[in-house]
């Protein structure tokens, strides 16, 4: 089920913008404004703690798509192809796409500019890295009206030992009154608007209902009237608030539910991001554009047609977020969709850092909970950690017990192996394959 697709001009693809990191003038226009100490008071609400990964946040959108239009503001048109008519399965494995339920919602994905410092090409969902003004007093200010700390009306997350950190230290101990579940929601639904021009906010009225059980409907705003935001946000993240105080809304953190947290693997080159995945339901299709710098094209389309795209080679996803699809292949339903994570919503996440497990003929990549996984993995990222071995990647898997791993041969050829249970009540991906390969 593909559903929307635009691509950005040849003239778009040839601009670079680097994901949360101001250009020079931006930084020197700040430094004159706010002063310096000001500036050094805000970062240091940012955990430091592991200065390998930057913090960063994420949103899964998934869209229902029964009720299919036209956007006539859009580049394309947003309509459902004709259903497949295939039979449901309570399986680990499908074995042909044929197999696959009919899919009533569709998710958002982004395509990185080749440019890009960080990932070029890859289908990401929309999000970036943590600024400071996403931990800035004013936010409390904003949302005193209906919240206040400590945690604005979220509910209180299930704290156990293993839950990523990132959102379960208290920012107080760093100076600053946001929690980082409210500052990383922030900050998704900043890039998101960034990146693909949609705005999740809320009515800054008294009539403003903060709960969100169920797909939410977007408040609108005259496109002329945003458009001009974007440029401005690039520039400067803390432009958000002034767009909140214009627009005389707040950021719909209530929307947003704690789905994972990703950890870049140390084998990767390049920057390393510690990101926080949200999952948001909308009730339709909003206007989308991408915005020509960061992401040069969308697409809007079910789960396994995204899968479908990477299997063929059409092309690349990243392992997290091919990861998080494959959770979303088990939930073909949007009212399933909705009500798992509404169950679940304050079950929390645990960190996972990827282990890259080297074979003889090709690779792993190792998840907590697997045999070969590391008791105590390096999460300061100060050293790369690989474990090496002349065995085939059969053979490794077939000397243990408890199996968390994908295996890739080659980019495009990628093979989920787990039987162990999810924690925090949340689910393993639907994997394609023959039951022959899999040991689920």
């Amino acid at each position: 089920m593909r559903l929307a697709t635009a691509r950005g001009s040849a003239q778009a693809q040839t601009v670079i913008s680097v994901r949360g990191v101001w250009s020079a003038q931006a930084q020197t226009v700040e430094k004159a404004r706010h002063g310096q100490a000001r500036r050094d008071g805000c970062r240091s609400k940012m955990n430091r703690d592991f200065k390998h990964w930057k913090e960063a946040a994420t949103v899964i959108l998934a869209s229902c798509v029964r009720n299919c239009f036209l956007n006539r503001d859009s580049t394309s048109t947003q309509a459902c192809q004709p259903p497949r008519s295939v039979p449901k399965r309570e399986t680990n494995v499908i074995h042909s796409w044929l197999e696959m339920p009919v899919f009533d919602y569709a998710v958002l994905m982004l395509q990185r500019s080749a440019k890009s410092s960080f990932l070029p090409h890859a289908q990401v969902f929309p999000g970036g890295t943590v600024s400071s003004s996403d931990f800035s007093s004013e936010w409390i200010q904003m949302f005193q009206p209906f919240c206040k700390p400590p945690n604005f009306k979220l509910g209180t997350v299930r704290q156990t030992s293993k839950r990523a950190p990132t959102l379960a230290m208290d920012r107080r101990k760093l100076g600053s009154e946001i929690p980082g579940e409210v500052a990383f929601r922030i900050c998704a639904i900043r890039e998101t608007f960034e990146e693909s021009g949609i705005l999740l906010v809320k009515p800054n009225a008294s009539e403003t209902c903060l709960s969100s059980q169920g797909a939410i409907k977007l408040t609108q705003y005259g496109q002329k009237e945003l458009i001009h935001w974007r440029p401005l946000m690039r520039k400067n993240a803390a432009n958000f608030i002034k767009l909140c105080k214009q627009l005389d809304c707040i950021p719909n953190i209530w929307a947003l539910m704690e789905w994972s947290n990703w950890l870049s693997p140390t084998y990767m080159e390049g920057k390393h991001f510690d990101t926080a995945f949200f999952i948001c339901c909308l009730q339709e299709i909003p206007f989308t554009v991408q915005d020509g710098y960061e992401t040069v094209s969308y697409n809007w389309m079910s789960p396994p047609d995204f899968i479908d795209g990477y299997n063929s080679e059409k092309f690349y996803i990243p392992s997290p977020q091919w990861y998080e699809l494959g959770r979303l292949c088990r939930l073909p339903h949007f009212q399933d969709l909705q009500q798992f994570c509404h169950h679940r919503a304050l079950e929390g996440c645990e960190r996972w850092l990827p282990i890259r497990l080297l074979a003889s003929d090709g690779y792993a990549i190792l998840y907590p909970g697997d045999d070969l996984y590391p008791e105590d993995p390096d999460y300061t990222g100060k050293k790369e950690i690989n474990i090496t071995s002349s065995k085939t990647l059969e053979q490794l898997r077939l000397e243990v017990t408890k199996l968390h791993r994908v295996e890739l041969r080659d980019p495009h050829d990628i093979m989920l192996y787990v039987n162990i249970e999810p924690q925090y009540k949340h689910l393993h991906p639907l994997t394609m394959g023959s039951c022959q390969n899999c040991h689920l």
